[in-house]
């Protein structure tokens, strides 16, 4: 995996580069480089006079002509604070550069730093920086936690919504590939949305799919681009007519920005909510007979949130009759296995065997900020989890952290009380 490097400062740049290089340990599958202070000035200057070719319509542009210092790599993580370049142009920052990346570079996946550098977990989302328009936004010292380069450990501080970043970068190729092949067929249609879904989706959930005159469910992947926002309207405008006149690079920037804003839909808005789309951690709180026999074992429990594979460590016989037909198929859409919750919801056989359940099951909690189960009273290592109430549209607002010490979470209004 290759990852760049964009900061102002070149101290800091390094800095930087030190704490990937600590989080990702030994392990050789890492290309870490770096571009700051002057050779960051000169190359957004150079990008952004092609850019600047591109939405002017110039026909003269080869496939060549906007190559730029950003090309090759599977992230950039671009300090938020740019303001040291000293560019002509209003206060610089990864915020407002990065649309124009996500667009016109080939790089899949964009990390901001240091845009809130004071908080650790933020309690409003489950999902991050909510405004940001980085696909994660994190500070320099959770680059060296090495749950972002590793396979999920579940030890320490590890953001349930965290994702590991090569796989993420993976699954937005795969992401951009699959919208160049539906990008005008229905959303709802195409992702295999069950109909019993919309009577579950929230206000927000259905806002793309109705931004447009029609049926919400006819709405296409395209829609995403024409309301996005990681470019000024009239840019997005100008990419759109570009597009329909078959402009290679217009074609390629709606597609990838399509890609973008169908993932942060589908992540923050019917998978965040757990209303929708259901992972497997939260759908063991919700039926843990699942787990057959081994129900009683919370660390069988914490075994079934690292799963990729069918049955994710579930009863084999029951994933078969009832959770395989309302499996999530469209995995590059998902950061892992994923459920149609409303099928599982209605399926009155699985009603039946939750009520009929004898299991001793664990008095525990999901703890959304170290990735596993704890149990109500906490262990040696920590104390009782702390529930909080998330800022999503949905039934299941309030859930639980364990509170990992030297970390910060904001706004602590949220938190509302322990489980003991």
């Amino acid at each position: 995996m290759k990852i760049l490097i964009c900061d102002d400062k070149p101290l800091q740049c390094e800095q930087t580069e030190r704490a990937v290089r600590s989080g990702i340990a030994s392990d050789t599958g890492y290309n870490v480089e770096m571009l700051a202070g002057s050779e960051l000035k000169d190359s957004l200057t150079s990008f952004f006079s092609a850019v600047s070719g591109v939405l002017n319509g110039d026909s003269n542009l080869s496939s060549a002509s906007i190559n730029s210092n950003f090309d090759g790599f599977d992230a950039l993580i671009v300090d938020n604070n740019l303001t040291g370049l000293g560019l002509d142009s209003a206060r610089l920052t990864a915020e407002t550069i990065i649309g124009y990346l996500r667009a016109f570079t080939d790089a899949p996946y964009i990390i901001s730093l240091n845009k809130n550098p004071h908080v650790d977990f933020d309690l409003r989302y489950l999902f991050g920086d909510y405004q940001s328009l980085a696909d994660l936004a994190l500070n320099t010292q959770h680059l060296s936690n090495s749950r972002l380069w590793m396979q999920k450990s579940g030890e320490g501080f590890s953001p349930w919504y965290w994702p590991l970043v090569a796989d993420a970068a993976l699954r937005r190729r795969e992401q951009f590939e699959f919208i160049a092949e539906n990008l005008e067929r229905p959303v709802w249609e195409t992702l295999n949305f069950p109909p019993e879904a919309d009577d579950y989706l929230s206000l927000r959930a259905k806002s793309p799919l109705s931004s447009t005159e029609g049926n919400p469910r006819e709405a296409s992947f395209e829609v995403f681009c024409e309301s996005s926002r990681v470019l000024p309207p009239a840019e997005i405008k100008k990419l759109r007519e570009l597009a329909a006149r078959e402009s290679e690079f217009a074609t390629k920037a709606v597609r990838q920005i399509s890609a973008y804003e169908v993932d942060r839909w589908l992540r923050r808005d019917v998978l965040g909510t757990q209303d929708v789309l259901i992972d497997l951690p939260h759908l063991v709180v919700q039926m843990p007979f699942l787990l057959g026999e081994r129900g009683g074992d919370l660390a069988s429990w914490n075994e079934v949130a690292k799963q990729k594979e069918p049955p994710f460590g579930l009863d084999a016989a029951l994933f078969k009759t009832h959770l395989e037909s309302a499996l999530f198929y469209h995995t590059m859409w998902a950061p892992g296995p994923c459920f149609w919750w409303p099928s599982l919801k209605s399926n009155e056989q699985l009603a039946e065997r939750f009520f009929a359940a004898t299991g001793d099951w664990p008095d525990a909690v999901f703890c959304e900020d170290v990735s596993r189960f704890v149990h109500v009273t906490g262990s040696g290592e920590t104390d009782s989890p702390q529930e909080f109430e998330a800022e999503v549209e949905g039934s299941w607002t309030r859930r639980y952290i364990a509170v990992v010490e030297e970390c910060v979470y904001s706004p602590r209004s949220r938190i509302l009380r322990s489980t003991a």
